[in-house]
């Protein structure tokens, strides 16, 4: 039995045996059909509509950034505290006394006898900085925000508040380092 390829009027991928009888073939071979004009149309609209709706969107976000920025840095300026307004000692006792902690740290006083304990010894050491003299300095960063640090001689240790609209909010604490505290 030998196979010969079907008349014109058939369907392509049928197969004639000789016999008048066709089977249908099927190729993986030649894959999907190309799309049409009106498909590879619609395709070059979405990505050309897409492109426009790109830069429309990164020239608005450019355009609210240029308009942000500055409004931000003059509502920063306007309510930057000033340099009178941190009072050292305040700010040292409540955070020797812990107030910054969160509620399920350790450290943080619980009952009523903890909370007056840390009191009176954020009391005694702030006192005692203060008589002994604490080092206290601000850097003003360009009228936004300012940056207090305090110098305890007592706990040998810094403490940092940011002061921005209007607040001073406690940072961090860091231990001097030894050759510091040595040239002290």
């Amino acid at each position: 039995m030998y196979l010969t390829m079907a008349p014109a009027n058939q369907d392509k991928n049928t197969v004639s045996d000789g016999n008048g009888l066709s089977r249908s073939s099927s190729s993986s071979s030649n894959g999907p059909a190309p799309p049409n004009s009106s498909e590879i149309v619609s395709i070059g609209i979405t990505l050309i509509g897409s492109m426009i709706a790109t830069r429309i969107l990164a020239t608005v976000s450019r355009l609210a950034t240029a308009v942000a920025a500055p409004l931000a840095g003059l509502y920063l300026m306007t309510t930057c505290p000033s340099n009178d307004s941190f009072d050292a000692k305040r700010e040292l006792k409540r955070v020797l006394r812990g107030e910054n902690l969160p509620e399920d740290h350790p450290d943080k006083p619980k009952n009523f006898l903890q909370k007056t304990i840390a009191k009176v010894n954020a009391t005694i050491q702030a006192e005692t900085d203060a008589f002994v003299g604490c080092k206290v300095e601000i850097v003003d960063l360009m009228g936004l925000l300012k940056i207090a640090s305090i110098l305890s001689p007592t706990s040998n240790k810094y403490y940092y508040w940011l002061g921005a609209v209007n607040k001073w909010r406690y940072l961090m604490t860091r231990d001097v380092p030894v050759q510091e505290s040595k040239r002290d």
